[in-house]
This record gives C-alpha cells, sequence and structure tokens, in this order.
C-alpha cells in the first residue's frame, strides 16, 4: 500500500491512515518528508498494489503523476479529496472518490460569528482528512479483530468520528477556561519573535508532530516575511538554541521532556502543551494544559524513543488521539488569532504557499 500527499495532507492525511494501518499488520510504505528528495528503496510500485492519493484541491502535481503511473501499471487507485471535479478524482478507479466538502454551509455557519473566523488554505479539509483517517482506521481494525462486517465498520467509523468531535470540542472548553492567560502569553510570544525574527523551536513526537506541531509549524512557515523555525533533534530542520528563543514542545504525557530540558537549559523560553502535571509541566515557562493524555505510570518505561523500539502504540480513535486532535484545532485558532493581529489576509497566504512541487 502506497501514499501520495503533500504538506498538510500529508502530515494529518496520509501519515495518519499509514501509521494505523502499519499497526494492523498491513503491508505499507510509510511516506516519508523526505520522499520526494530520497525515495525508500522499497517503494517500487508494482501491479496490484494499491495508492491511496489525498489532495484537497486534487490538483497536486507530485500526487496526480504518481496516481497516474499506479494506473498505468495496474494499481487500484483511491482518491481523497475535496474537490470532486478534479484531475485526481478522475484518476480513482474501481472505486469513486471519497470527497470531503469544506465549504459546506460555510456561509450560513460563518454569519454566527463576529469577526469571522480566519481558516486559510484548506484547514477545514485536513481536519476533516485527520478525523477521517483515524476513525477509518478503527473501523477496520473491528472488521479485522471482530470480524464484522463493511455495513458495521460504516456505523463504527461514524460514531469514532462523532466522538472525536465532541471529545476535542469538550477538552477545548477545559483548556479555554483553565489556560486562558497561557494562550495569550503564547500568543504575544509569538508575536515578539515574529517582530524580532528569533527562532521558534518546535519539539514533538509521533503522531503529535503529524496531527498538530508540523501542520501549525508550516503556517507560520507560509506568512510573508516568514518566521524563523526549527525542529528540534530533526537534522535537516533544527537549527541551534540560543537564549532569547523559544522552545514550543508538545506532548500530552510529557515524555518529551529530555530534549525540552536541554533547550531550556540553553536559555531558551519554554512554551509548553501537555495534559496534566508532569516533569514537562514543572519546568515550563508557559503551560498550556489540554485534557486528553493519560498519566504514565511510574512503573512503565517514560523514555518516548525506547517506546517505539518496544513497539510502544497508543490506543485507536477515540481514547488515543483526543489529545492531538483537540490540540490540532487549538493551533489553528491560535494562528488565526495571530494572523488577526499581524493583519494577514487569505491572499497573503496564498503568497506564501509554495509554488514549485
Amino acid at each position: 500500500m502506497h501514499f501520495a500527499a503533500r504538506g498538510r495532507s500529508l502530515y494529518q492525511g496520509a501519515r495518519t491512515l499509514a501509521e494505523r494501518m502499519i499497526q494492523l499488520g498491513y503491508n505499507v510504505i510509510y511516506p516519508n518528508l523526505e520522499q520526494f528528495i530520497v525515495y525508500d528503496p522499497t517503494a517500487t510500485i508494482i501491479k496490484d498494489d494499491i495508492l491511496i492519493a489525498f489532495s484537497t484541491s486534487g490538483q497536486t502535481r507530485k500526487v496526480i503523476k504518481k496516481a497516474h503511473f499506479a494506473r498505468k501499471v495496474g494499481c487500484d487507485v483511491i482518491a481523497i479529496t475535496a474537490n470532486r471535479e478534479s484531475p485526481l478524482a478522475k484518476l480513482s478507479s474501481p472505486l469513486p472518490p471519497i470527497v470531503f466538502n469544506p465549504y459546506f454551509k460555510r456561509d450560513r455557519i460563518l454569519e454566527k460569528y463576529d469577526p469571522t473566523p480566519f481558516t486559510p488554505l484548506g484547514t477545514t479539509s485536513e481536519f476533516i482528512q485527520l478525523t477521517f483517517s483515524e476513525s477509518f482506521a478503527s473501523g477496520l481494525k473491528e472488521m479485522q479483530y471482530n470480524n464484522i462486517d463493511p455495513g458495521q465498520a460504516f456505523k463504527v467509523i461514524k460514531n469514532v468520528t462523532t466522538k472525536l468531535i465532541e471529545k476535542a470540542r469538550s477538552n477545548l472548553t477545559v483548556t479555554f477556561s483553565k489556560s486562558k492567560e497561557a494562550i495569550e502569553s503564547f500568543l504575544a510570544n509569538l508575536i515578539l519573535k515574529y517582530y524580532s525574527q528569533q527562532t521558534v523551536h518546535f519539539c514533538a513526537r509521533g503522531k503529535t508532530f503529524n496531527m498538530a506541531v508540523g501542520p501549525f509549524k508550516m503556517r507560520l512557515d507560509q506568512i510573508p516575511n516568514a518566521f524563523v523555525t526549527s525542529i528540534l533533534d530533526f537534522d535537516p530542520l533544527n537549527r541551534p538554541v540560543r537564549k532569547g528563543q523559544v522552545t514550543i514542545t508538545v506532548s500530552g504525557s510529557g515524555m518529551a521532556y529530555s530534549i525540552a530540558k536541554i533547550a531550556k537549559d540553553l536559555g531558551s523560553m519554554l512554551i509548553s502543551i501537555t495534559s496534566y502535571e508532569n516533569k514537562l509541566y514543572e519546568i515550563s515557562d508557559i503551560v498550556i494544559l489540554v485534557p486528553g493524555r493519560k498519566k504514565v505510570v511510574l512503573d512503565q518505561e517514560s523514555d518516548w524513543d525506547i517506546r517505539q523500539w518496544l513497539g510502544w502504540t497508543s490506543e485507536f480513535a477515540p481514547e488515543g488521539t483526543s489529545f492531538e486532535v483537540a490540540t490540532a484545532a487549538l493551533f489553528d485558532g491560535i494562528f488565526a488569532g495571530l494572523a488577526n493581529y499581524i493583519g494577514i489576509t487569505e491572499e497573503h497566504m496564498k503568497e506564501g504557499h509554495a509554488n514549485i512541487e
């Protein structure tokens, strides 16, 4: 099983679904960030493979190119898009495309708010890709482990999607109630770093990075005269940590503590998003609490890397993803506040969008 996606669709759609399918034992070529520069030697596409392609517009050239090739060599192509008339949608075969409509009743929804919410460049579609991928994987798991039929699995998918959205709403209600000052301080420091061109570092791992942090970093990079950003402990995109900078650490359980502590010791301000009072909470300058992650049992291994090497995986949705979904929505809201203050419009965001694939 192969995937084709770029940008936020790669983070929130393709990688989310691919990770879950790997956990279920499928033979998946995981879509790495570097896949268009250094190809995985095992990524050969042959007859009877399956390609799952994500693109909000349905016009992303590299995604269409991969779908064309897959069809040519005899693969099924599953297209997931927001544009039913797009080139990608027309390549979906033998099944019709899965189509999200991010603008369904949009005007009616937006008229309820003053000022109008800022949702640039497909944010709604990509958030749907995230919740759909997690919910679809839960339905697939039930088919595989409990032998339910596709009709029953469809009901599971709908039920899990509803629970994910409801949990995100509930968790964020708590966050806005208990962390109002922290969110305002987070926003103020982002504004300060934008105008001073000081580096904003990010520290997150696994699905937390894919679902929430990576897409938020992309938004900051798209702003005209963009932020200087860095991903700690990720060699192609990390920068040195110095005094006067800020490190945004997102870890529901606080297991990203060890890297965050080094950044703190080097003089960086530490802004953290976590679920409860843990070691990360204790060393942070600003903490935003987003419910959703369970406390790590003290007698369990707490080092994130070692947990992965041991084969540790999180629960399937809704329980295992409520923190990430809520944080993804929170970041989109924070970005809207940031864009409003700086004076960024959706047209400005288009100017900052990549124009060469």
